[in-house]
């Protein structure tokens, strides 16, 4: 039975938000290398020890294609980083046009006067910049002046509310470990906050300025500093009863006590401890406020507005799993009988104008099911004699898989 895949890649590229875009461009390297590998056997080799420590030189010989092939394609995919890194920033900062990743306050100046420009980079690198962007950019007049500096994963500027709000993140509530949940408080909050109790860090020409004289440069005089934590470990929006049961939240605690206690140290009064996880003081005219929060509470921070993160974040679509385990058997194919239906179809493709015609279409249809199913028939009533059963894996129909291998060529081609 022919199935229609929720695949992302066959959508016209043109027609994707920002956050479609964080995948479908890492998913397009990924797909069209695997198909690669579908398609020359010469694309992966093994060396001797390889060999002997992977087992292929004593796999039983009815698996030994399956195993070669399994080998290779998930050692590639599991190897192949790109796009996966910081996605879930990305994502989040795609969607407000003031949000930010990896904000250093080291550059917190160029920032607040650039934010989108910043936003752009952060997303997209330097790489995605013009040369008179990256002049921009590179053109600040504030000097940063102490030996070390901080990096927060995200932060959102609301120049209207003359207020910053910067966000540590967590995928979910096991992640790190307790040393790592307790030194986001111990150290990179603590160093924050002692940089805005009285440090000069800034300087622009004569001047010498801390970070709240900086703040106040640009009207700012609410700061919101949070640990944000995603998930709990089911993959749902996390909650503060979920940290507590499987999570870190002790550490929270301990390191809240913790710079609770380096703040009074300091003369800095709380003014407001509210519920077990957050705090706000005032150091000179900013107001300051610190804690943890829990799932969608992520974004109503960030954005201000309410979001489910499991909707904003999950995006699910069939593109990888399916081309992975199309491509495993595929290449198992090609190594027992140099051949296999990805071949046979691309080699069809040149030959037969109705079939380019029927595969174009579903192209531009953005897979169109019923012109999915017209073409697999078109093949099999034409060409069922070059779609031999021994190309077909157990467990699967010959239209079923033939489709599934239209669907992914197409993620290639369109």
């Amino acid at each position: 039975m022919i199935k229609k895949w929720n695949l992302l890649c066959i959508k016209k590229k043109d027609n994707l938000d920002l956050g479609h875009l964080l995948l479908y461009n890492p998913y397009k390297n990924i797909i069209n290398n695997l198909i690669e590998l579908a398609i020359d056997i010469e694309k992966i080799s093994f060396d001797p020890v390889s060999k002997i420590f992977d087992g292929l030189e004593s796999v039983p010989e009815e698996i030994k294609e399956y195993y070669e092939s399994l080998i290779g394609i998930t050692s590639y995919y599991q190897a192949s980083k790109g796009g996966r890194g910081k996605y879930i920033e990305k994502k989040l900062s795609s969607i407000f046009d003031y949000c930010s990743l990896e904000i250093k306050l080291s550059e917190l100046p160029k920032w607040l006067s650039n934010p989108i420009l910043y936003r752009k980079r952060g997303i997209f690198t330097i790489d995605g910049l013009t040369s008179d962007e990256k002049i921009e950019l590179r053109n600040i007049e504030y000097d940063w002046l102490i030996d070390f500096d901080e990096t927060i994963d995200l932060g959102s500027y609301f120049k209207d509310k003359n207020k910053v709000v910067f966000i540590e993140l967590k995928n979910r509530i096991d992640s790190g470990g307790t040393a790592a949940r307790r030194e986001v408080w111990t150290k990179k909050f603590k160093n924050i906050i002692s940089i805005l109790l009285d440090k000069k860090v800034y300087r622009n020409k004569n001047r010498y300025l801390s970070l709240i004289e900086l703040l106040e440069e640009f009207n700012i005089n609410k700061l919101h500093l949070y640990l944000g934590i995603l998930f709990n470990i089911n993959g749902f929006q996390a909650t503060l009863e979920d940290d507590r049961k499987y999570g870190f939240y002790s550490s929270n605690i301990e390191g809240l006590k913790d710079l609770e206690k380096f703040l009074q140290t300091n003369g800095v009064n709380i003014q407001k401890n509210i519920g077990d996880l957050i705090i706000d003081f005032k150091i000179k005219n900013l107001e300051v406020e610190i804690g943890t929060c829990y799932g969608d509470d992520i974004p109503k921070n960030l954005f201000e507005k309410d979001y489910s993160v499991n909707d904003l974040l999950i995006l699910k679509y069939d593109d990888i799993w399916l081309t992975l385990l199309t491509v495993i058997e595929e290449r198992t194919f090609l190594l027992k009988f140099k051949e296999n239906f990805t071949i046979i179809f691309l080699d069809l493709l040149k030959r037969d104008r109705n079939i380019r015609d029927y595969y174009n279409e579903f192209i531009s249809s953005e897979g169109n099911e019923e012109i999915l199913k017209n073409l697999v028939g078109y093949l099999m009533k034409n060409y069922s004699d070059k779609f031999k059963d021994k190309y077909i894996p157990k467990g699967i129909e010959m239209d079923e898989y033939l489709s599934n291998i239209i669907q992914i060529i197409s993620l290639r081609d369109s």
